[in-house]
């Protein structure tokens, strides 16, 4: 069965796209679907791993799906996908990799 597996700091990636859109934008409905949106995202990404662009540039094995407006990083693994950091597609993505994303 395919899943998807969470690196430890992506719970912090969701917590800050949350608060950004719920506290700092008032629509806490938005920010929930947003998050909703996301997770939809890590399922569809468990089950067709090789879905996003390769961005090997950023990392051994690592690949990139955009889910408007946000950038699911992510590796192929052999029980579906490890989703290692989520991204404001808008952002220097290169800036703001985690160092954990390289290897």
């Amino acid at each position: 069965m395919s899943r998807f597996t969470l690196d430890p700091a992506v719970r912090d990636d969701l917590d800050e796209i949350w608060d950004f859109i719920g506290i700092h934008g008032n629509n806490p409905a938005a920010a929930t679907r947003q998050i909703e949106i996301l997770y939809e995202t890590f399922v569809l990404l468990a089950t067709q791993p090789l879905l996003g662009q390769t961005r090997e540039d950023l990392g051994k094995d690592l690949r990139a799906f955009v889910v408007r407006p946000f950038a699911v990083l992510y590796r192929p693994k052999s029980h579906g996908v490890e989703v290692v950091q989520v991204v404001h597609s808008a952002r220097d993505i290169r800036a703001v990799l985690r160092q954990t994303t390289t290897g």
